[in-house]
């Protein structure tokens, strides 16, 4: 283990065993008879941190595999926003383009008033999940359009993304 390594793991040490600065520095002291990790050798180091070890220390890897947080759903209007404007289907892929539209979607069920930034949907999740599926739908209209298939097929907002998808790597 290099230096640095064993350092931070002295000091998370200090830290999971709960070391007041002159308890830490004592057993410092009494492991090497230096009172700070700068002033150790490599090999010291590893001896004091056996020494921390022996008092109750465990070295603890840190998960390598943490589930991803699923993304908002404000997050997933803006990636579906932004995937329209790369596939040409709107002129702007800018938040307040995005704010415009989510206005004007929002404003019958908002009392005439729509939401202004599509992110304070965050605190209105039914109509968050709502403006989702319309901007959902939307995308599908124009994918379905663009494969120059009808609005009627039977076909799933994920079946035509996969569609479209395949049918622009062909064209190119």
């Amino acid at each position: 283990m290099d230096r640095a390594s064993l350092i931070t793991l002295i000091h998370v040490a200090k830290k999971d065993l709960h070391l007041d600065a002159d308890t830490y520095r004592d057993a410092l002291r009494a492991a090497v008879g230096k009172t700070s990790c700068r002033d150790m050798t490599q090999t010291e180091l590893s001896k004091v941190l056996a020494t921390f070890k022996k008092r109750g220390f465990k070295v603890r890897s840190k998960p390598q595999n943490r589930a991803l947080k699923p993304a908002t759903v404000t997050a997933k209007i803006r990636a579906i926003w932004r995937l329209m404007y790369a596939q040409g289907f709107l002129s702007s892929d800018s938040e307040a383009a995005l704010n415009g539209w989510v206005r004007h979607q929002t404003a019958p069920q908002n009392g005439g008033e729509g939401v202004a930034n599509y992110q304070w949907l965050e605190r209105e999740p039914a109509l968050a999940s709502d403006v989702l599926e319309r901007l959902k739908r939307w995308h599908r209209r124009e994918m379905l359009r663009a494969l120059g298939l009808s609005e009627r097929e039977k076909i799933s907002y994920d079946q035509t993304c996969q569609r479209f998808k395949s049918h622009i790597a062909a064209s190119r």
